[in-house]
């Protein structure tokens, strides 16, 4: 179902004849207009829709403990390409009613929202708008806080698969509970916290296949130190017996290939003077879960309920994220067997000393960073199902180790160093083709005229052995004052084995900043591939064209 657009207009209208109350605006436009160059060209079913925009209004109305709210979104004449097709016109995205007593520990929600539980290995709703994800769950969230200590969060409803009103078949329910302990036996030397959690899915498939049970489970338990100097945390999560579902041009259920799913997370870290660090630790099987069956491994990532985010370094600049890992998670059978994966990464920060070789006269900082991701050794048991040790490992996914050396030189100059030596399979990743092994330098200096006022150039390099082999690339950005900023970029890929597409992917452009209204525009190529936020990805495709980005609040 969905609402139509003049309760949209009408719920606006009641909102701002509010009196004595907050009300709060945002507004974000993201438009593409794209054009065919000599090389890159759109395919023939987009030509007729060279402008696209994605366009999101939200508005709060907050008096009191009470408050209302809603979004609406505007994809058109269409979203931009690779968005879900699901994501179209004009229409309410989502709207909700809130009562939240914070003095007295009861918050209580109808209507869309997000949540997450724990680390969100068994729930996490959240909006991403660079990614076209809103999982937002249409239903009621009930909190409470017993004394100072104990929370409870009660909730249950359909999650959103496209806009706002479009809601999947299955139903998602579950209840969480975080117990401070010192809190509640007064120490606080240190931080110690419980947490405990379970969400169903309860979606009848039963006409189509009988033998699958309506109702899959997920429970998780997580528990958490923090002390001065040293913290640990740790979560382990299990998923009742859910089905294989496959990919085979339009995707199918296997109803006798069912097998529970479990993760554990851990997470180290130590602080010093001057030194920090910190590791994670995963292993996940068969741990996707998604409000409709036939969702699971959608490409819009479209009715995700929990989230696996990819361990990895996050890195800042684009030669670094021509590869980029995203979790493995699945259980696939048809096409590669896969059950999940297993590893790791470690972040390590140290401030060299001001007056020392690598410190300087103004000091510097020395960090590195490294990963390695594999999938579960399986074996084929006699029921057909692939099963796994827990510390048995597989093949290599993705392994990266990186260096970076930041130095202020001066009071206006500051630049950075980094390395990264990266493994990527892109076989058993994307299922394509191809193990690749690259070599990414970078080196970025900025100079201050003064506070506002300065220029930045960076310089980058890749080396690989295969895909598209090697790449340069460089950025130069003026910011003449804390208004306005414009920018020049490019990477080369002139390694390329095929010399047609020994392409120059530029771009060029601005941006302007007053108070919470920022407007950039650009033009020039985009590279195809993925775009990650947060470890989670989408693909992209080859485009060129002009692109305008407008945000405000008020």
């Amino acid at each position: 179902m969905r609402i139509n657009t003049f309760f949209a207009f009408g719920t606006m209208l009641f909102l701002s004849s509010m009196a004595h109350a907050q009300i709060n605006v945002g507004i974000e436009s993201n438009s593409q207009y794209y054009v065919d160059d000599k090389y890159i060209k759109l395919d023939e079913q987009d030509r007729d829709d060279r402008f696209r925009s994605n366009n999101y209004i939200k508005l709060d109305y907050l008096k009191g403990k009470f408050e209302v709210g809603l979004q609406m979104e505007a994809y058109a004449p269409k979203a931009i390409l690779n968005y879900s097709p699901d994501l179209k016109g004009f229409n309410v995205g989502t709207v909700y009613a809130r009562y939240n007593d914070y003095e007295n520990g009861i918050d209580f929600t109808i209507g869309h929202f997000y949540e997450q539980f724990g680390n969100g290995l068994v729930l996490r709703s959240w909006e991403d708008r660079a990614l076209g994800i809103n999982n937002a769950i249409f239903g009621s969230r009930f909190k409470i806080r017993l004394g100072n200590s104990t929370y409870l969060t009660a909730l249950g409803g359909k999650q959103r698969i496209g806009m706002g009103f479009d809601l999947s078949d299955g139903v998602i329910y579950g209840v969480n509970a975080d117990v401070d302990i010192t809190d509640m036996i007064g120490i606080d030397k240190y931080l110690l916290k419980f947490g405990a959690s379970f969400v169903g899915r309860y979606e009848d498939i039963s006409e189509e296949y009988p033998t699958v049970q309506p109702t899959t489970d997920m429970l998780s338990a997580r528990l958490e130190y923090a002390g001065d100097k040293f913290s640990i945390s740790t979560e382990y999560a299990y998923k009742t017996d859910d089905p294989i579902v496959e990919n085979l041009g339009t995707r199918v259920i296997y109803p006798e290939k069912t097998k529970p799913g479990s993760a554990v997370l851990v997470n180290l870290g130590y602080t010093d003077s001057g030194f920090a660090a910190n590791v994670n630790l995963r292993r996940t099987e068969n741990m996707t879960f998604f409000s409709e069956r036939l969702l699971n491994g959608n490409v819009y990532n479209t009715g995700m309920v929990n989230y696996i985010p990819a361990l990895t370094k996050q890195y800042d600049f684009a030669l670094q994220n021509i590869f980029v890992y995203q979790a493995q998670p699945k259980y696939g059978y048809m096409n590669i067997h896969k059950l999940g994966e297993i590893g790791g990464q470690f972040d390590l920060f140290y401030d060299l000393n001001k007056g020392s070789f690598l410190g300087g006269e103004y000091g510097a900082n020395l960090i590195v960073n490294g990963s390695y991701w594999a999938g579960l050794k399986t074996t084929e048991g006699t029921d057909g199902n692939l099963n796994a040790d827990f510390f048995d490992f597989g093949d290599k996914y993705y392994r990266d180790i990186a260096v970076e050396y930041r130095r202020k030189w001066s009071d206006k100059f500051n630049s950075i160093f980094m390395y990264l030596n990266q493994y990527y399979n892109k076989r058993m990743v994307e299922e394509t083709y191809g193990e690749i092994r690259s070599h990414v330098g970078v080196v970025e200096g900025t100079y201050f005229f003064n506070e506002t006022n300065s220029l930045r150039l960076e310089l980058q390099h890749q080396w690989a052995d295969g895909d598209r082999k090697n790449w340069a690339g460089g950025t130069i950005e003026y910011m003449p004052n804390s208004k306005f900023s414009i920018f020049a970029h490019d990477i080369y890929n002139y390694g390329n084995d095929n010399p047609d597409m020994q392409l120059h992917y530029y771009s060029f452009g601005g941006s302007f900043t007053k108070g919470a209204t920022r407007i950039a525009a650009s033009y020039g190529r985009q590279r195809g591939g993925l775009i990650c936020v947060g470890g989670v990805c989408r693909m992209v495709p080859e485009a060129a064209g002009f692109t305008l980005n407008i945000t405000t609040n008020f």
